[in-house]
């Protein structure tokens, strides 16, 4: 090996070296401050297709009109009106980082999130054509009969 050879040798070692350790450095301090290197990105606010229940809006009303069951204690305190519920649509259609924005109580929030965790999946929606994280809120509404 001449000294040539020799010399690329070493910086390429030299280099291997130095990368596994920034490496590490990046991977820990990622760690340190408490955020994931691996993080899902954030969901959209709006995206070029919206995400939208399988079977459209209609179907996913009709699964929460069949399978609402009312609150016993909003039964017995008369309310009603609307649960906001936010969720984010995955790019598999799964529902995840259920919420409550706009709350009624009487069991009636708990219900919702409820009804959104056993919901079916949704279709994601798209940016430029690729499945993306979309956050999306829709009413439950619970009314006496």
């Amino acid at each position: 090996m001449d000294i040539l050879e020799r010399n690329l040798l070493f910086t390429y070692q030299t280099y291997l070296a130095i990368m596994k350790r920034y490496t590490l450095i990046f991977f820990v301090w990622g760690f340190i401050l408490g955020h994931s290197v691996f993080a899902q990105p954030e969901p959209l606010k709006s995206a070029e297709i919206m995400p939208e229940p399988v079977g459209g809006l209609k179907a996913f009303y009709d699964y929460i009109k069949s399978n609402l069951k009312y609150p016993e204690e909003a039964k017995a305190k008369n309310i009603q009106g609307r649960v906001h519920v936010t969720f984010v649509v995955e790019p598999d259609g799964s529902l995840t980082n259920i919420q409550v924005t706009k709350s009624l109580g009487g069991g009636c929030d708990e219900e919702a999130i409820r009804l959104i965790k056993n919901a079916p999946k949704w279709q994601p929606g798209k940016q430029n054509g690729v499945p993306v994280r979309v956050e999306v809120t829709r009413p439950i509404t619970f009314e006496l009969k």
